[in-house]
């Protein structure tokens, strides 16, 4: 299932709680509530699963 528009896709770069800062390696559909869940790669090295609503896009992979 694809992302609707709007929704972070795999690759962008995205900056977590804290000021983490890393980039979006998988997505999915919380089917009981419509929330995404992310996982992200952080810079650091460390993976860590976000909500939809904690993240922020920094950069946006198809160039918008």
């Amino acid at each position: 299932m694809q992302p609707p528009a709007g929704r972070l896709v795999v690759g962008e770069r995205v900056e977590a709680p804290g000021g983490r800062r890393g980039r979006v390696v998988a997505g999915r559909l919380i089917a009981t509530n419509g929330a995404w869940r992310y996982t992200v790669a952080l810079d650091d090295g460390a993976t860590a699963d976000y909500l939809d609503f904690e993240l922020r896009r920094l950069t946006d992979v198809r160039g918008e």
